[in-house]
């Protein structure tokens, strides 16, 4: 598929001067062979979930109790996974050494990355209020290590108030004071609930002033422009075209995460298009976010309005009809639609839904590549249970496919530089990052490829640690061990713009005694990389060619102390 340009989109990496991002080649109609080409067989992988007449997921099944059929036709089932993922999180038990850092996780994700996406433009004031104060309710229930991206989308622009790697517990802790202080949503007024809530992350912004926390001041002052800049709904098409840029942005920038994407979309009016003169864009958008294996959950933003003074029968929610359309939506991307009124709750029984899943892989029988839709059926041969997975798919073009086999090769590790995408644990490594001993004075040579990069700047000195036992190491004739790594530092401003970065080829040698002694050594080698002061991000990555594999780390600068040991 030919991605549309985005009005919208995230630059996730914007290296081209320094060759870091391989471009795609176009290749004209007139220069497609007529029938030379040699299509390889797509693997189809489906992530199916499985719920009880109670709504709670069905563990424990096994490949032989599903049935896949692709345009009506049973297909053999060639990759089987059960994904039960801890929605609680694991508190690490012990702190790591001062400035260190490292990309293996402290909780198994079970290959689950969720997003949750709070829409402004397409919420009504009234009811962005009562979405506002659920939604910042359940982040002060935040599993501390549970991996959510927390964005949200106004006339703006798509703004991100936590990246995945961001460790939750300070944006927890403080929101918690606020939903400590209400017992229920009805104790108070609404407006007098909306302004709380304000009060509330403003002291969060003065508390992360006086402690010096930058990325506490970075996740409030997001919170802030959420509650003070949130328009609401204004020319409906325009709006559309905003969101579903938005949301084509979010589904290039997922695409590259492995494994299970979950989308928790709190939105107020659903946006529709009937002949609305977009119909090609909101299909396509459906098709991106389903391609790139992301599962959308709507949750209706809409809530009671305690500022009524009715009894009980007078808070009963109807779905509004511009709402339906989210069920379509859940059901081609294999999500679930909530429309109930506790969006606190509702938050939770998604990410927990989405939480608990089989993966499903086949090779489909008719491998015939010409841009088709596939429809996709899965059966559960026994049990009365409701499943929800991907209903459909598109085939790849002959233009499409000729224009990937043109491609440049592409590095692995280039697309998992973006700024907040999840770590990768493939190459699991430590970092110790701190200001280097000596500053480089006015006029000095710069740390990093910009030669653009001007200002007060500071120079961080990155030592990487890997494991020797990681890599796959294989003897020479002589016994020596002998490795390549491409390695790579991005340094991000919060609104994803690279401001500094480095690419260096590391050559590794053990010699057979050094082997010997200790095949669990470790493996160090030093970069250096200057900075901008502010909120800025380090990101990492490792790349060995041999094996394919790819390990990133990224780390707030604010998070490096200035005190050395």
């Amino acid at each position: 598929m030919v991605l549309r340009s985005l009005l919208f989109s995230l630059p996730f990496i914007a290296l081209a001067a320094v060759s870091l991002v391989a471009q795609t080649a176009e290749v004209p109609d007139s220069e497609i062979p007529a029938a030379t080409l040699r299509v390889e067989s797509r693997t189809a992988v489906e992530d199916v979930v499985v719920m009880d007449k109670n709504g709670r997921a069905v563990p424990g099944l096994r490949k032989e109790d599903f049935q896949v059929f692709e345009n009506n036709k049973q297909q053999a089932i060639t990759f089987f996974e059960p994904n039960f993922a801890n929605t609680e999180g694991v508190i690490s038990s012990s702190p790591p050494p001062l400035n260190t850092f490292a990309n293996v996780p402290v909780a198994d994700s079970h290959n689950v990355t969720n997003v949750l996406l709070l829409d402004a433009l397409n919420t009504w004031p009234e009811d962005r209020m009562y979405a506002q104060v659920q939604m910042v309710k359940y982040l002060a229930s935040l599993p501390p290590n549970l991996r959510i991206g927390i964005f949200t989308l106004t006339s703006e622009k798509l703004n991100l108030i936590q990246g995945f790697n961001q460790d939750s517990s300070a944006l927890r802790a403080a929101i918690a004071k606020f939903a400590s202080k209400r017992s229920s949503v009805s104790s108070l007024s609404k407006s007098a609930e909306q302004q709380a809530l304000v009060n509330t992350v403003d002291e969060m912004n003065q508390t992360a002033l006086k402690t010096k926390d930058t990325g506490l001041a970075e996740s409030a002052n997001a919170l802030q422009q959420f509650l003070k800049k949130g328009v609401g709904i204004t020319d409906k098409y325009d709006n559309l075209v905003t969101t579903l840029n938005a949301l084509q942005s979010l589904a290039h920038y997922l695409a590259v995460v492995p494994g299970r994407k979950n989308l928790f979309w709190l939105v107020g009016d659903f946006p529709l298009c009937n002949g609305c003169g977009y119909d090609d864009l909101y299909r396509e958008t459906k098709d991106m976010l389903a391609e790139a294996g992301v599962s959308v959950y709507p949750i209706d933003a809409h809530g009671v309005d305690s500022d009524m003074g009715l009894g009980p029968d007078a808070f009963k929610h109807q779905v509004s009809t511009r709402f339906i359309d989210s069920e379509t939506w859940a059901g081609d991307t294999g999500g679930k639609a909530y429309h109930a009124n506790d969006i606190k709750q509702e938050i939770a029984n998604a990410v927990d839904h989405g939480s608990h899943y089989y993966t499903l892989a086949y090779v489909p029988s008719d491998r015939k590549e010409e841009g088709r839709e596939r429809k996709v059926e899965v059966k559960v041969l026994s049990g009365n249970y409701t499943i929800f997975y991907r209903k459909h798919y598109f085939e790849q073009t002959r233009k499409e496919i000729v224009t990937a086999s043109a491609a440049p090769a592409k590095i692995p590790l280039l697309p998992l530089m973006g700024h907040g995408l999840p770590n990768s644990t493939e190459i699991p490594y430590r970092l110790k990052v701190g200001p280097s001993a000596v500053q480089p004075g006015p006029g000095a040579g710069r740390a990093g490829q910009n030669t653009q990069l001007a200002g007060t700047l500071t120079r961080y000195d990155v030592d990487f640690e890997l494991q020797a036992n990681g890599l796959s190491l294989l003897p020479g004739t002589d016994g020596s061990r002998r490795k390549s790594l491409e390695v790579a530092l991005v340094v991000y401003s919060q609104d994803f713009k690279p401001l500094n970065w480095e690419t260096r080829k590391i050559s590794l040698l053990i010699k057979p005694e050094q082997w010997a002694a200790d095949q669990r050594a470790s493996i160090h080698f030093h970069i250096e990389i200057d900075a901008p002061g502010g909120d800025v991000y380090l990101r990492t990555g490792v790349y060995d060619s041999s094996s394919s594999k790819v390990g990133t780390l990224e780390i707030p600068l604010s998070a490096v102390s200035i005190v050395q040991e």
